[in-house]
């Protein structure tokens, strides 16, 4: 087999820039001479270029759903500065407003929404407490004080028992309360049998005594058949409990209007109020100024003087209370809200929650710790045992209410502050006593009418055989009613949830980034391979024993291509060699060297821009034998080819311009311009 040999020539760059610039409109031929770039140029772009294929690789710049990083990654120099601070940037933002999504999300927000509901099989009717100004009948107190020995001020002492506490201290004369104490223990030492609590509740008015009559719809039913009686602050009252003690056509008003409401007439019996009149004990005061009646709407099962205000009318009056119902829906603190729905751990009740009622017990057991004692007022539990109030050795028995006198001497001793040289009373914050997380009030609109008229009158006396007199200076009207059948309710709501902050967070990762859980799935792996590499061997010695079986693949499959590359320019290069139509005459084949080198329009030896043409001998001499000449070949220049002083990698591709050489012809032998021959280099 004939064996092929190799050899280079020199070329001077003057003549073959002129012939790049001349040689225009012509085609590129074979591929029989190859153009070699300089080997240390070649070293330094694939060692980058290596290093940049790497990096894919491992983080798939090319094929990830984020924004960004294929375009830093394949940008240049500005470019690539210009996305790495965009995305920077959008990176912060994103960063920063997730944080600001956490944050408020942690911080529990809620919100209050407002609701208008109608109830349309009519609205269910409140519970209506009822007392008398007037807390004991003077014909009581005369068959009490049969012995002569109940005082009025003994009597007042004993009236005070169930005043508001604050009041007491706020008013009471403290050089007269000891003295009038001692009078009370005198009297209690006589009568052994004596019980507050009873007295109470026979001083007071009877049912029948303090209501007439009483209306629901129009409708009329027997008030005390549906009351029961309370132990208050103002003393002896009557609770009406519709929802639990009346029947069903009375537990709803079914359209709006007095007409369908509640209506009672009740009596003050000023006949029988104490004057201090003759033997009479002296009129009694507490804190109230008026005659008539308090009534306080309220929810059934509420204490009425801690969920109600109260409307307050005098006798001879006409009250029309249009009232609103208002409920509450608090949120829980599991559900990011402050309410409670049960009774702290350490109070014993049954009564069922609610903030006053906390309040309340709280300050009775800051009272029964500093004290001993707790006040009357704050004994909102509800039980009414007798132990519970009886005066032994002239106090309460264990679980006992304060008397007025040691209510105030505590007080006095143990719960007043001096801050910058004023007094206050401190009492507990009470701390533990959140807001019920379901409540219902009651809004009243009042308005009143004076008198009665003359056919009211009439009738009036007609059913309750009383003089026109006493109707006149006793009786009141009372009107509840509902102005409108529906309610509002407040709720408490989350300002937001998590499925809203993920939501949020995701909008906000695609607008900066064009994320998805996609490319949180992808990074999630990537830095988990990452990871992998870092803490496991195995795994970095795989990484590497691949990468090596990469490499020799590559290295086989460029050796095949270039194999096949050099088989396929041995079989065109023959017909390139017919193909020659322009061509330059150079030296004899003998002569010519085995490097050749060209200078730059500046006229300088460039070694860097140096070029090899491998030139197969056999193939050639094969050739020139078939066509004699002058012993002289040519090379000829194709018209496109790289640009002139080019030798980057990325210009070079598998379709790069061919020198191709052979004979001269006998029909060429006139020389062209000396600007167009390629002259040899010894």
């Amino acid at each position: 087999m004939t064996q092929s040999h190799q050899f280079s020539i020199k070329i001077l760059t003057g003549h073959l820039n002129d012939v790049f610039r001349s040689k225009e409109g012509a085609h590129q031929t074979g591929s029989q001479i190859n153009w070699l770039y300089p080997r240390t140029q070649i070293k330094i772009k694939l060692t980058q270029w290596i290093q940049r294929i790497e990096k894919p690789n491992i983080f798939q710049v090319s094929t990830t759903t984020m924004h960004g990083p294929k375009r830093i990654y394949y940008g240049k120099r500005f470019a690539r500065a210009f996305w790495i601070l965009i995305v920077g940037s959008a990176l912060a933002l994103l960063c920063f407003q997730t944080y600001l999504l956490l944050e408020m999300y942690f911080s529990k927000p809620t919100l209050s929404q407002v609701s208008f509901i109608v109830n349309e099989g009519g609205m269910d009717f409140p519970a209506v407490t009822v007392c008398s100004f007037n807390p004991i009948k003077k014909s009581y107190v005369r068959e009490l004080n049969a012995s002569g020995d109940l005082t009025g001020a003994t009597l007042e002492y004993l009236l005070q028992t169930n005043m508001d506490a604050m009041f007491l201290y706020s008013n009471l004369d403290r050089h007269n309360l000891k003295k009038t104490h001692d009078q009370a223990e005198t009297y209690f030492q006589n009568h052994t049998d004596f019980r507050t609590i009873k007295f109470l509740r026979t001083a007071g008015y009877d049912c029948g005594e303090m209501f007439l009559t009483c209306y629901f719809g129009g409708r009329r039913f027997d008030c005390c058949k549906y009351m029961k009686p309370k132990i208050t602050s103002l003393g002896k009252c009557y609770e009406l409990d519709v929802q639990n003690l009346a029947p069903e056509w009375m537990k709803k008003q079914i359209s709006p209007g007095s007409g369908a409401g509640l209506q009672m007439i009740v009596d003050a019996q000023l006949e029988d109020e104490l004057r201090g009149e003759d033997s009479d004990a002296s009129a009694i005061f507490s804190n109230i100024y008026e005659n008539g009646f308090r009534y306080y709407v309220h929810p059934p099962g509420a204490n009425a003087e801690l969920s109600s205000e109260g409307i307050s009318v005098s006798p001879s009056r006409n009250v029309y209370s249009a009232i609103k119902a208002v409920s509450h829906n608090l949120l829980s603190p599991r559900e990011w809200g402050n309410c409670s729905e049960n009774w702290p751990p350490s109070y014993k009740t049954k009564l069922s929650y609610s903030a006053s009622a906390c309040r309340a017990l709280c300050i009775a057991e800051h009272f029964n710790k500093t004290c001993g004692c707790a006040p009357f007022t704050y004994n909102v539990d509800g039980s009414e045992n007798e132990q519970l109030f009886i005066f032994l050795k002239y106090r309460f028995s264990e679980h006992r209410i304060c008397a007025p006198y040691e209510s105030i001497t505590c007080m006095d001793k143990h719960m007043i502050r001096k801050v910058n040289g004023s007094e206050y009373l401190e009492l507990p914050d009470c701390e533990e006593c959140h807001m019920e997380c379901q409540s219902t009030s009651y809004t009243s609109y009042n308005s009143y009418g004076d008198g009665f008229n003359q056919g009211s009158l009439l009738w009036l006396k007609k059913f309750s055989n009383k003089t026109e007199a006493h109707i006149k200076n006793n009786l009141a009207i009372i009107n509840i009613f509902f102005a409108e059948m529906y309610y509002t309710s407040y709720s408490q709501v989350q300002a937001t949830s998590f499925t809203q902050v993920l939501s949020d967070i995701g909008g906000n990762m695609g607008m900066f980034l064009g994320m998805s859980v996609i490319t949180i799935t992808e990074l999630s792996l990537f830095f988990s391979k990452i990871f992998w590499i870092i803490v496991s061997r195995r795994r970095r010695q795989y990484m590497y024993s691949k990468k090596a079986t990469e490499k020799v693949k590559e290295q086989q499959l460029d050796e095949a291509v270039k194999e096949f590359q050099e088989r396929r320019s041995r079989k065109n290069s023959r017909e390139n060699i017919y193909s020659l139509s322009n061509f330059h005459k150079i030296a004899p084949i003998s002569e010519i060297p085995n490097k050749f080198e060209y200078n730059n329009q500046d006229d300088t030896l460039s070694t860097s821009s140096s070029i090899e043409l491998k030139i197969d001998s056999t193939q050639l001499q094969r050739h020139l034998n078939q066509h004699p000449s002058e012993g002289n070949i040519c090379i000829l220049i194709p018209e496109k080819i790289v640009r002139r002083n080019s030798t980057h990698l990325e210009n070079y591709t598998p379709n790069s311009p061919v020198f191709t050489i052979g004979p001269i012809s006998r029909n060429h032998k006139r020389a062209e311009s000396p600007t167009n021959i390629l002259n040899s280099v010894n």
